[in-house]
């Protein structure tokens, strides 16, 4: 009696079979089953047919085997998971067998497909990725030449404008990158979309030998259009003094000046590579060379109030001047202005640096100094539209909690007003990005800040303000409330992230829920009963807590005085009281008693919604919508 089994069964015998290399099998079973030759499997995120897994897993003896026997179809295409490192994966769509035996390096199974005849040698998957880009990326120069050989187009650019030779700089690869040039005669100074060649990625790649060769093959050091930078001033930004010889015959005076004074300038003021003999010696050199060369520097005449309004040094004596004094602060601040003119103020570079000086500054307890700096470069960014980093913004208020928790200092109330100012931009701005709910905790956090200044007993948190700048507080914050911010996830507001329990590693001394930051938004005019998505009003929220009752007896408190209805209900007909947790008995009976004194109004509403009595043509809007909450 024949051997019968489902097609299901079938179907994963045969994949099993591919995928462990059992080669008698699965030519068994195609046999019984010879269809599914060219069937699609899946197998957790990968989409192949017999051959295409075959490939994948390099099953030589396969791969010849279903092409001599069954001829399958070739193109038919799939999609693969390459693992990368840090337990990464890559999917990679729309491949071929051939572009997957390339991909896992295999020359035998290559030779296979190739000799089988008809394959398309040109294939790209998705993001236009070539055969021989993938032998390029595999650094497989006898794969690369064998595949040019069978009708391979090297000269093909992936997606973005990437081409093979930037591809192999970046990878290091130097006798591809030879090949590619002295053979196939690439383009050297082909730009990617952002401006880039391949000689900015063999810098960017820290590859001596591969830029050595560039440039003396004819590469241009060339402006980018993302950094604005040359890969001579990218070597000399990272402090790579061997790299930045390499230019010395292959650029201009200016370009070999300005080289050296980007070199002194990271030594001078960054963070890693921080040294003060060798920025010395980049400048000096600099200014010798300006002397001798006729290159004056042409400043600007712009005068910046973070700087003192003092400009760059002019000439070697000015700057023998500022170094005479031994100030490393002054150092610092002169290399900083280097960067300004040669980076330009819209530059991340140049912003990297202003944010490191106002962390150095921050880390001797120099605060104040810090939120200068550190609003300078908000202020630029503000201004050249660039987008402001949530980490960023979020580092502010450490720096505000450092002061108070820690150095028992006064916080300027000009830069709680300015930052609450700039918070409330970046939400304008940005309604639906995806860090708006955390943009939403920072400010928060700000607001809370605020609210231990004005309300707090504890004489280390709480400051004077005068009656001038309480106005303007509650006046920001009040036009803050009005924008109705609310978060993306569960559409919560101000007021219901003030009730809720959460906590932050650098929020030591601020927990949530906060009776005084909620204190300070119903003053400014939060609405007591505002829903979330859920329709939870703040007294919702704040009753599922299971911190201490007394700071959530506080927060009931503050909402009834307020307004809060204490019977509204949400989205599945539940009131607080119906959500406290059972062991809050302080709270439950707290609540027991508030509700007790209830309005007729409510009371009336309850009845009406309790009877199921029609109302929708009787009421006015308002009213209708009220007993709907009840």
């Amino acid at each position: 009696m024949p051997f019968r089994s489902s097609a299901i069964r079938n179907d994963e015998l045969i994949h099993t079979a591919v995928r462990r290399g059992h080669i008698i099998s699965l030519e068994i079973y195609l046999n019984q089953n010879p269809t599914c030759i060219n069937k699609i499997y899946t197998y957790n995120q990968s989409k192949w047919t017999p051959l295409l897994a075959a490939c994948y897993y390099k099953h030589e003896n396969i791969v010849r085997m279903l092409l001599h026997r069954f001829k399958p179809d070739i193109e038919i295409l799939g999609t693969i998971v390459f693992d990368l490192i840090n337990n990464q994966q890559e999917i990679i769509e729309d491949v071929s067998p051939l572009w997957t035996a390339v991909a896992v390096d295999h020359f035998n199974i290559v030779r296979l497909l190739i000799e089988y005849g008809n394959v398309n040698i040109n294939h790209l998957t998705k993001t236009y990725g070539s055969i021989f880009r993938v032998a390029c990326f595999n650094n497989n120069l006898n794969l690369a030449k064998y595949l040019v050989k069978h009708g391979a187009n090297p000269y093909h650019v992936k997606t973005g404008s990437y081409t093979n030779l930037m591809l192999c700089a970046s990878r290091r690869h130097f006798n591809l990158v030879k090949y590619l040039i002295n053979e196939l005669k690439c383009n050297i100074n082909n730009q990617d979309e952002n401006g880039q060649t391949a000689l900015y990625y063999a810098v960017r790649s820290n590859s001596y030998e591969i830029i050595k060769f560039l440039l003396e093959n004819g590469a241009i050091n060339i402006r980018d259009k993302l950094r604005n930078i040359t890969p001579l001033m990218r070597a000399a930004l990272y402090g790579e003094i061997n790299l930045v010889e390499l230019f010395h015959d292959y650029c201009s005076d200016l370009e070999w000046i300005e080289a050296n004074e980007l070199l002194g300038a990271t030594f001078g003021c960054v963070a890693r590579l921080e040294n003060f003999n060798k920025s010395i010696k980049y400048l000096t050199e600099a200014f010798q060379l300006r002397l001798k060369k006729n290159l004056p520097k042409i400043l600007s005449n712009e005068t910046i109030e973070i700087f003192n309004f003092i400009p760059e040094c002019q000439t070697i004596e000015q700057f023998n001047q500022l170094i005479s004094t031994n100030s490393k602060e002054n150092l610092r601040i002169e290399t900083i202005r280097i960067h300004q003119r040669l980076l330009g103020n819209m530059s991340n570079d140049y912003h990297h640096i202003l944010r490191y000086y106002g962390a150095m500054l921050a880390d001797t307890s120099r605060y104040n100094d810090c939120l200068c700096w550190w609003f300078y470069e908000i202020d630029l960014k503000q201004k050249y539209n660039i987008c402001l980093k949530k980490e960023y913004l979020r580092c502010f208020i450490n720096i505000f909690l450092e002061m108070k928790q820690y150095n028992y200092m006064n916080i300027p109330i000009e830069n709680l007003i300015r930052m609450l100012k700039v918070m409330d931009n970046v939400l304008q701005l940005n309604i639906q990005y995806e860090n708006f709910d955390y943009n939403l905790r920072t400010l928060l956090y700000l607001i809370t800040i605020i609210a231990r200044i004005l309300f707090s007993t504890n004489k280390e948190e709480k400051q004077e303000i005068s009656r001038n700048h309480r106005q303007e507080l509650c006046k920001l914050i009040h036009l803050i409330i009005q924008h109705e911010y609310k978060t993306i996830k569960n559409g919560s507001f101000l007021l219901h992230l003030s009730s809720n329990s959460f906590t932050n590693s650098f929020l030591d001394k601020i927990t949530y829920p906060c009776s005084m930051t909620l204190r300070l938004l119903l003053i400014c005019g939060a609405n007591v009963d505002v829903l979330d998505l859920s329709k939870n009003t703040p007294l919702h929220t704040v009753v599922q807590n299971e911190t201490i009752s007394n700071e959530i007896i506080s927060i009931i408190n503050l909402l009834y005085h307020a307004g809060a209805h204490l019977d509204h209900v949400n989205n599945k007909r539940e009131t607080p009281f119906e959500l406290i947790p059972l062991f809050q008995n302080e709270v439950i009976q707290h609540l027991k008693q508030t509700i007790d004194v209830r309005s007729l109004k409510c009371i009336c509403a309850q009845l009406i919604q309790r009877e199921s009595l029609s109302y929708d043509n009787l009421l006015p809007t308002s009213l209708v919508n009220f007993i709907q909450k009840h």
